[in-house]
């Protein structure tokens, strides 16, 4: 069983499961410190040696509320699909180089539409990759591949409500895998967002990485 500190006055373990309710049992009472400790929690997934425990994390969650305007994200892991590796290899190298790389996602709770945003140090790395595909630059950051948001239940197991992100639509022309992609997220405490991204194969959909989002950018 996976173990974490409590959020509590206890210094017993917790179970991921219990941690999590105990960050909601917080939240009631200190709203700022649940969701700081709820982002610890992510970066302390982020490390190889616990991904593999991003999963039950994940089955706790509950389909959100959008939230309204820009979230911070931070990447999990990405894997099963060369350009995820890929992708996967660039951002955690491009943060260690200062600060490279995927920034978030930003949401229109009234529209059900939203954004990635990238660093503004990212533009040449895009251009070689995505020749073809034009980012916008909004408020110093460059802004693109855009979705489509609504709650909904998730293809692939646990098959439970999730908000999901959809990249298909014809007019948001993206590049790359992201037509087929599905993005999931689901709230661990209010504002604080664990999301996994899912590729569609031959056979359905295939579970390919996870990564973190909480509102606003810094918490």
């Amino acid at each position: 069983m996976s173990t974490t500190a409590a959020a509590t006055t206890t210094s017993a373990p917790l179970s991921d499961q219990a941690y999590v309710e105990s960050l909601r049992t917080l939240y009631a009472k200190s709203p700022a410190k649940a969701k700081a400790l709820a982002w610890e929690l992510f970066q302390e997934l982020q490390k190889p040696s616990q991904q593999y425990r991003l999963a039950g994390v994940f089955a706790e969650g509950t389909a959100p509320q959008a939230p309204h305007g820009d979230c911070e994200g931070i990447n999990m892991n990405l894997y099963g699909n060369r350009v995820l590796r890929g992708l996967d290899f660039l951002i955690r190298v491009g943060r260690k180089l200062g600060d490279m790389g995927w920034a978030g996602k930003t949401f229109n709770a009234e529209t059900g539409t939203g954004y990635n945003r990238l660093t503004p140090t990212t533009k040449l790395a895009a251009m070689v990759a995505m020749p073809h595909y034009k980012l916008r630059k909004i408020n110093g950051e460059l802004i693109g591949f855009d979705f489509y948001h609504c709650i909904d239940n998730s293809p692939v197991a646990p098959n439970i409500p999730v908000r999901s992100l959809n990249y298909s639509a014809p007019e948001h022309n993206n590049p790359l895998i992201l037509p087929k992609t599905r993005d999931e997220i689901v709230e661990i405490v209010p504002e604080v967002y664990l999301g996994r991204v899912l590729i569609r194969g031959d056979f359905g959909w295939n579970l390919s990485g996870y990564f973190g989002l909480r509102y606003p950018v810094g918490g």
